[in-house]
């Protein structure tokens, strides 16, 4: 894989392929080759059935762009902090719902995006609050 991306299973290790079946991360360990193709176990129980395997997202979610979009804007506009920390929280608040979007429908794809919404938001918001704090400790020495 040309992205380093986690594993779905494991997190902290970087996934070594994608799933033929739904296209989901996994690491080495995760995936069996059958059939000349690589599955998750998931996958592989249905390959093993005869069952249809699901279908590859190919339905964009908008919320989590709007989430990643949200959080990058908030993240440069952070010398502003109460903008930063708004805009970062719109963002996790669109990554969240777009969490449970990817909950109930596995075809959505931009997994990717609302992770990462979620990271740059909530560091949008750590450091606005810690700029908001530090402006507001220097005011408050500058009026003495």
């Amino acid at each position: 894989m040309s992205e380093a991306v986690a594993c779905q299973t494991h997190p902290t290790v970087p996934a070594a392929d994608r799933c033929a079946g739904c296209a989901e991360p996994f690491c080495g360990n995760c995936l069996v080759e059958m059939y000349g193709q690589k599955y998750c176990g998931s996958c592989k129980v249905m390959a093993l059935k005869g069952q249809p395997m699901p279908e590859i997202g190919d339905h964009p979610c908008k919320e989590a762009s709007t989430a990643f979009i949200l959080s990058i804007i908030g993240i440069f506009l952070v010398i502003l902090p109460l903008l930063g920390v708004i805009l970062g929280a719109s963002a996790l608040a669109q990554a969240h719902k777009a969490s449970q979007l990817f909950n109930a429908n596995p075809q959505l794809t931009g997994r990717e995006k609302m992770r990462a919404a979620r990271i740059i938001g909530g560091v949008a918001v750590g450091l606005g609050l810690v700029m908001w704090i530090s402006n507001m400790a220097l005011s408050g020495k500058g009026g003495r």
